[in-house]
């Protein structure tokens, strides 16, 4: 289906993909594409009813734990708080990984924001790179709390 572009107005193309994520339910993801500026955006809408919770919370104690699936629509707030980690809402960014595919994200920010930096900062973010590798190695744990009020995230624990 062809959609115009939010930023430069171009024909973009829009996409709707239906996806069956087990003990979760049916979802529909939604992407935006613009071949002229190169925006891209995607959304997930839970299409089974009576599963609209709103706030979700796993201790990830364990290395089976980083397997677990994470649902993420683009209304949704992430907070890890060990790592002091809050990922706000932003319209566009919805995803479906794993919890190690959070922490991936996370590193890959750190790594980005903090490439050039020297002095305490640099040491900061190393000592939280230290962190998220121990817990990605069951040497220490964290919690990955998701708040969505429109209830189409989730995370769901490996069966």
């Amino acid at each position: 289906m062809k959609e115009r572009c939010p930023v430069c107005g171009a024909e973009g193309k829009l996409e709707f993909k239906p996806y069956n994520i087990p003990y979760f339910g049916d979802i529909m993801l939604f992407t935006l594409s613009c071949p002229s500026c190169g925006y891209h955006s995607s959304d997930v809408l839970l299409l089974s009813s009576g599963r609209n919770k709103k706030r979700h919370e796993l201790l990830v104690s364990s290395v089976e734990d980083l397997s677990s699936t994470v649902v993420r629509s683009s209304y949704a707030r992430i907070e890890i708080p060990e790592l002091g980690v809050n990922v706000e809402p932003r319209r566009g960014e919805s995803f479906i990984t794993t919890v190690e595919g959070v922490l991936i994200r996370v590193e890959r920010v750190v790594k980005m924001l903090w490439r050039n930096e020297e002095g305490e900062k640099r040491e900061r973010a190393e000592r939280l790179l230290q962190r998220i590798a121990e817990i990605k190695a069951g040497k220490a744990s964290m919690r990955l709390i998701i708040e969505d009020p429109t209830g189409n995230s989730a995370i769901i624990p490996p069966q």
